[in-house]
């Protein structure tokens, strides 16, 4: 197995449409990230331009992440779902799935 890309999440203050837009013409994409790995689900931000690369892949689903958390800690995730505005190809948000190691 290759090895795991390295990314930040961090917190996202707060949620709804109108805070996810804004987010997006900042440069990031809401997401979450949540598995039996964590002790909560967390509500979290990941830059775009960071994402993008993996995003457009064909093995996205194959891709594991080292993601540190917004509670410091760094766990292996992978993409589960990536939503995007199919009229405009635009992303919308990641869900990231922290399975047990």
């Amino acid at each position: 197995m290759s090895e795991a890309v390295q990314i930040v999440l961090e917190n996202r203050e707060d949620s709804g449409s109108a805070y996810c837009g804004r987010l997006r013409k900042e440069g990031f994409l809401p997401a979450v990230v949540y598995g039996p790995a964590l002790d909560q689900t967390y509500s979290v931000k990941v830059e775009t331009k960071t994402m993008l690369p993996y995003l457009m892949s064909d093995d996205v689903k194959k891709t594991v992440f080292a993601a540190k958390l917004p509670n410091g800690e760094v766990k292996n995730c992978v993409i589960k779902s990536a939503t995007k505005n199919y009229a405009t190809d635009r992303l919308l948000h990641i869900d990231f799935y922290c399975a047990n190691e």
